[in-house]
């Protein structure tokens, strides 16, 4: 510190008069503005006018305690270092003082050097205390403005996803999505397609937060934008063509669930590029595990995709979850486990995606959940 270069501000509060102006007398002398309070009573005019870096306080005045002032500072002054002088060499006191706020407890006399380096000392930790509130209302401020757009992006994600459920004559969809973090690279997506057919899928891209959400919307729209090329798994290759440049340079890969439904006749065209849990429900009481699949896009170079088929009679449903749903319900990691009876017999898709992600949106999530189901009625 400089004192001739930054002059800084202290009030002397005690009630010898002597004393406190052969104090202000030699902190002048070194450069600093000083004003002398001789009372509790003139130290709160001074300060409601002013405002001082630093106050030395007597602990005893005439017509109040100490203790009291320095409470009343640090709670309308918190910029000002108060330094509690006393002519009492007691311990307690100066414990007293340090939990009142003090930065320091000291005993007269006091010399002009010592005066000096005592004013010195706390002007410095003050400005350390100051730079440090600084820097931590800085990044309060950054992490309220990250907080913020995290929220922003969260509602952009989960604006793109559709409404749940859709209800058309002979079929509804529905899904559940809850995030692990504030966003996901988890996806799912419905749309009317050519021929009167309807396009579903379930996505996941390896990893969290923001890279995959960025991927995420990447795998999404590459999928959509294939909509309608036939046979499917020719669309899934196009897509992964145009995903493959974000992918490697993110050092990722997706897992994807993508089907064409027909409404007429219940038939299902699907390619399952490595994500491998889909299921087929027979009314109430049957299952079966959909066998054909492929490796996650962007694993390996030109893999080859393969589709499969399978037809839903009325009342069949089409089950699709994401591995998050395995935090809640480990027992589905094996595939043969028969899914939960009161999902088998839920009337509607929506109220079988909800039994099977029951909890999520309470608990603290590894990973996403997403359920996506198709019910034919």
């Amino acid at each position: 510190m400089s004192v001739q270069n930054a002059p800084q501000r202290v009030l002397v509060v005690d009630d010898e008069e002597p004393l406190a102006r052969v104090m202000a007398r030699t902190l002048k002398s070194r450069g600093f503005d000083c004003d002398v309070a001789l009372s509790g009573a003139e130290a709160r005019k001074l300060v409601e006018g002013k405002e001082y870096a630093i106050a030395l306080l007597d602990v005893r005045l005439p017509d109040e305690s100490g203790y009291e002032l320095l409470e009343e500072l640090r709670s309308i002054r918190p910029d000002t270092a108060v330094v509690m002088i006393s002519g009492v060499d007691d311990p307690e006191l100066g414990t007293a003082a340090l939990e009142h706020g003090a930065y320091a407890y000291h005993v007269k006399p006091v010399g002009a050097t010592q005066l000096y380096l005592l004013v010195v000392n706390n002007l410095r930790r003050r400005s350390l205390e100051m730079e440090h509130r600084a820097s931590v209302a800085r990044l309060e401020g950054m992490v309220a403005e990250r907080t913020e757009q995290m929220r922003r992006a969260a509602e952009l994600q989960s604006g793109m996803m559709p409404a749940s459920p859709y209800r058309q004559d002979g079929f509804e969809i529905a899904a559940h999505f809850t995030a692990a973090r504030e966003i996901s690279g988890d996806f799912y997506d419905w749309y009317p397609s050519g021929a009167g057919r309807v396009v579903l899928t379930l996505g996941d891209v390896m990893g969290k937060g923001l890279p995959a959400s960025l991927m995420m919307a990447t795998a999404r729209a590459a999928l959509r934008g294939v909509a309608g090329v036939s046979p499917l798994e020719i669309g899934i290759k196009q897509a992964a063509a145009v995903m493959s440049t974000a992918l490697e340079v993110n050092d990722a890969y997706v897992t994807v669930f993508h089907c064409a439904f027909d409404p007429r006749s219940g038939e299902v065209d699907y390619v399952d590029a490595g994500h491998g849990h889909a299921r087929v429900l027979r009314g109430s009481g049957g299952q079966e595990v959909l066998g054909r699949r492929s490796a996650p896009i962007g694993m390996f170079p030109d893999t080859e995709f393969v589709s499969g088929k399978v037809m839903l009679a009325p009342g069949d449903s089409l089950v699709v979850f994401s591995d998050g749903l395995l935090d809640l319900r480990p027992d589905l990691a094996t595939k043969e486990v028969q899914l939960p009876s009161e999902a088998r017999r839920a009337a509607t898709a929506q109220e079988m995606v909800d039994v099977l992600a029951q909890g999520a949106r309470g608990k603290e999530l590894y990973d996403d959940v997403t359920v996506l189901a198709l019910k034919r009625l």
